[in-house]
C-alpha cells in the first residue's frame, strides 16, 4: 500500500480513482453541456494541483457509487457522511464541508415537528442516503419511497406524487429554487448536522492518511473562494429600482409627510373607523372559525343547528335571542333556541300557529300575533323572553323551504332591524342551507353504501359457509392496525369497508370447491387465486366503490413480491391492502376449518413473526403482534 501511495506522488500514470455523486448540486452535477461541474470538482482540481497527484472522478448514482467502492474497483468516495453503520467498513478523512439535512413538506400540511410525525406519510429519500439510517433511529415506522437521485425526488414533488421528502439543505435549496418550488414546500425540522468526508475501505487506510496530510495544503480561504463561486451568484446589474432608489425614497418621504398631516387632522375619525374595523375583523375571523366547526360532518343535526344559532347571534349583534325551526310536512318544529327557555325546544307549531313567509320579514311583537291554538300561544308566552321586534328568515334549498331562523330583539332594547341586517342574514342562510344539504347528501350516500356492502357480505356468506363472520373479524383487526399507526378517520373507514368485501369475488368460484373438506390441489388453488381480481371487477361497477376495488385487488400480494395477482412488492402494494393482508392472515390462522385446526394466539404470533418481511410488511406485522399480545393479556 505504501508503494501505491508513493506511485500516486511520483507517477502521473496512476491517477487516484474517486467515486462521486453525480447529482449533488452545487457540489457535483452535470451541466447543460454534459460536463461534471461543482464545488467538489474544483476541490479535486485544486488538490491535484497542490499535491501533483492526478485524480480521476467517476460520477454515479449515489447507491451505485457506494456499492462500487465496496467491490474494491476504486480508491475512494467523496461527499459522504460519516455514520455508525458506515464506520464498520469505511475509514474517513477529516471533515471538509459542513452540511445540514432537513425534512421538507408541502405547504398546507399539518406541521411536522420531528421524524416521529412522519408515520402517516410516504417520505421521498435518495437510495443509500445517510439520512435513512438517522431517521429510522428516531422513528422505525417511517415508510420511504426510494429514488436514484435528488433530481428525481424534486420532479416527483413537482408532479404531486410525494408531499414529504428528506434532503441535505444545500442541494434542496438549489433544486427548490430551480424548479420554482420555494413557496410550495416548508423546510421542517433538522435531521442532522454532519460533514462531507472522503472515505476508503478499511484496508486502504494509508490512503486516507495521505489525503489528510495533503488537505492541509488547501487553505480555508481557497475553500471559501471556490464555494462562493457556486453558492453565491454573480452580482447582477442594477435594476431601474436600485438606480433610482434615492429619488423614490425622497418621494415616499414627501408623500408620507403630507399623509401624516392629513391623518393628524382626521385622527379622531381614524380612531373611530379603526375601532369599527377591528371589531369587524374580529367578527370576520370568528365567523370563519365557526364555519370550520360546523363543517365537521361528525356533528349531530342538533349540535350543528345550535352552532348555527351561536354564529348568527355573533353576526347580528342587535339580536338578543334566536331560534331555529325545521319543517315537518306542514308543521314547524322548534329544534334549538338561544336566550329563550329550553322548554320551548321540541314544540310543534301546526298550520295557523306560525308565520311562514317565503322571504325575510320584520315583525313587531311576534309573541302576541293571532294564533289558531291558544294553548300554543300560552306556552310561547310562558317560556319566551319579551320581544320588541323579530326577523323571520326562511331557509331554502333548491327553491324549497326546509326551515326558518327567528332573530329577536328584547323589549328593553333601543335597536331595530334594517335592510342591511336582512341582506346579511340572507347571505348567511344561503351558506347554512348548502352545508345542511351537503350533510343530508352525505348521510344518504353513506347509508346507500353501507346497505350495498351489507348485501354483498350476506350474499357471500350464503354462498360460502366458511366466510360467515370472517369479513367482520378481518375488518375489526384491520381497523385496529390502522388506528395504531395513526391513519385519519376517512382512510380507516375505507379500510373497514374494503375488509368487509375483500372476498366478494369468491362467488365466481364453484361452491363445491369453496366448501371442499380438505386442502386444494395445485390446479384448484390457481383457480381460487382469481378471487381478488373478480372482487375488483364487481366493486368497480359502482363509482363510489372504485377506490375499495383497488385496495381489495392487492390484499393477497406479499411483501417479498411472491403474492398475487400482480406480484407487487413492498411499498408498491397499497398500505390499505398490506393492512388487510396481515389481518386476513391472522383471522384465517385462528379459524377452525375441516382440513386444519385453529392456531392458538401464541402460535399465531410465532407464524406472523416467521413471515415478517417475506409475506407481511414488517412494520404492520409488529403492530399485529402487539394487538394479539394485548388480547392474550386481557384473557389472562
Amino acid at each position: 500500500m505504501i508503494s501505491l501511495l508513493v506511485s500516486f506522488n511520483a507517477n502521473a500514470q496512476n491517477p487516484l480513482k474517486v467515486l462521486i455523486d453525480k447529482d449533488y448540486p452545487p457540489f457535483t452535477y452535470i451541466d447543460e453541456k454534459g460536463n461534471l461541474v461543482g464545488i467538489s470538482v474544483e476541490f479535486w482540481n485544486l488538490w491535484s494541483k497542490k499535491t501533483g497527484i492526478k485524480v480521476e472522478l467517476f460520477p454515479m448514482e449515489w447507491e451505485k457509487a457506494q456499492e462500487s467502492l465496496v467491490k474494491g474497483n476504486f480508491d475512494a468516495i467523496d461527499t459522504i457522511f460519516k455514520t455508525s453503520e458506515r464506520e464498520k467498513y469505511l475509514v474517513f478523512s477529516k471533515p471538509i464541508f459542513e452540511i445540514t439535512s432537513s425534512i421538507y413538506y408541502r405547504v398546507g400540511m399539518p406541521k411536522i415537528y420531528s421524524p416521529k410525525d412522519l408515520t402517516p406519510y410516504v417520505v421521498g429519500v435518495k437510495k443509500g442516503d445517510a439520512v435513512i439510517e438517522l431517521t429510522l433511529k428516531e422513528n422505525p415506522h417511517v415508510s420511504f419511497k426510494y429514488f436514484d437521485n435528488y433530481l428525481d425526488i424534486i420532479k416527483s414533488a413537482k408532479k404531486g406524487d410525494i408531499s414529504v421528502f428528506i434532503m441535505d439543505d444545500i442541494p434542496a435549496n438549489y433544486y427548490l429554487v430551480k424548479y420554482d418550488l420555494v413557496y410550495e414546500f416548508v423546510k421542517g425540522p433538522l435531521i442532522t448536522t454532519n460533514y462531507l468526508h472522503v472515505a476508503t475501505l478499511k484496508n486502504k487506510g494509508e490512503l486516507i492518511d495521505l489525503i489528510n496530510r495533503t488537505l492541509d495544503k488547501i487553505t480555508k480561504e481557497e475553500l471559501a473562494e471556490l464555494t462562493e463561486r457556486y453558492v453565491v451568484s454573480k452580482k447582477a446589474e442594477k435594476t431601474w429600482f436600485e438606480k433610482n432608489v434615492r429619488y423614490i425614497l425622497i418621494f415616499i418621504l414627501v408623500l408620507g409627510f403630507f399623509a401624516f398631516l392629513y391623518f393628524t387632522l382626521l385622527s379622531r375619525e381614524i380612531r373611530r373607523v379603526r375601532q369599527a374595523l377591528e371589531e369587524w375583523i374580529e367578527k370576520f375571523w370568528g365567523f370563519f372559525k365557526d364555519i370550520s366547526e360546523i363543517s365537521n360532518l361528525n356533528l349531530r343535526d342538533e349540535e350543528f343547528l345550535r352552532k348555527v344559532l351561536d354564529i348568527i347571534i355573533g353576526i347580528i349583534s342587535k339580536a338578543n335571542y334566536s331560534s331555529i325551526f325545521l319543517k315537518e310536512g306542514n308543521d314547524l318544529k322548534l329544534i334549538a333556541t338561544l336566550g329563550h327557555d329550553k322548554n320551548l325546544e321540541g314544540i310543534i307549531l301546526g298550520e295557523g300557529n306560525y308565520l311562514g313567509p317565503d322571504k325575510p320579514i320584520i315583525v313587531k311583537d311576534l309573541l302576541n300575533i293571532e294564533r289558531k291554538d291558544e294553548k300554543v300561544k300560552e306556552i310561547l308566552l310562558k317560556y319566551s323572553k319579551p320581544t320588541k321586534e323579530s326577523l323571520i328568515v326562511p331557509l331554502k334549498l333548491d327553491g324549497n323551504i326546509w326551515g326558518y331562523f327567528c332573530l329577536d330583539i328584547s323589549k328593553e332594547s333601543k335597536e331595530s332591524f334594517d335592510e342591511s341586517d336582512i341582506s346579511l342574514v340572507e347571505q348567511f342562510t344561503n351558506i347554512i342551507s348548502v352545508f345542511y344539504g351537503f350533510r343530508n347528501y352525505l348521510k344518504e350516500r353513506e347509508i346507500y353504501l353501507t346497505n350495498l356492502i351489507t348485501v354483498l357480505i350476506k350474499t357471500l356468506e350464503y354462498y360460502d359457509r366458511y366466510t360467515q363472520g370472517h369479513s367482520e373479524r378481518v375488518a375489526r383487526y384491520a381497523v385496529k392496525i390502522a388506528e395504531r399507526i395513526g391513519l385519519d378517520k376517512e382512510r380507516i373507514k375505507k379500510i373497514y369497508w374494503a375488509s368487509l368485501v375483500h372476498d366478494i369475488g369468491k362467488i365466481y368460484i364453484p361452491q363445491t370447491l369453496l366448501n371442499k373438506n380438505g386442502k386444494f390441489t395445485e390446479d384448484e388453488y390457481e383457480f381460487v387465486k382469481i378471487h381478488p381480481v373478480k372482487s375488483e371487477e364487481i366493486l368497480s361497477q359502482v363509482e363510489e366503490l372504485k377506490e375499495l376495488a383497488r385496495i381489495v385487488r392487492h390484499h393477497h400480494e406479499r411483501w417479498d413480491g411472491k403474492g398475487y395477482p400482480d406480484g407487487l412488492s413492498a411499498e408498491e402494494i397499497p398500505l390499505e391492502s398490506r393492512i388487510i393482508a396481515v389481518a386476513d392472515a391472522f383471522e384465517a390462522m385462528t379459524a377452525e376449518r375441516p382440513y386444519k385446526r385453529a392456531l392458538t394466539l401464541e402460535e399465531a404470533i410465532e407464524e406472523i413473526e416467521r413471515n415478517k418481511g417475506t409475506q407481511f410488511d414488517p412494520r404492520l406485522a409488529e403492530v399485529m403482534i402487539e394487538i394479539i399480545k394485548e388480547e392474550i393479556q386481557k384473557k389472562s
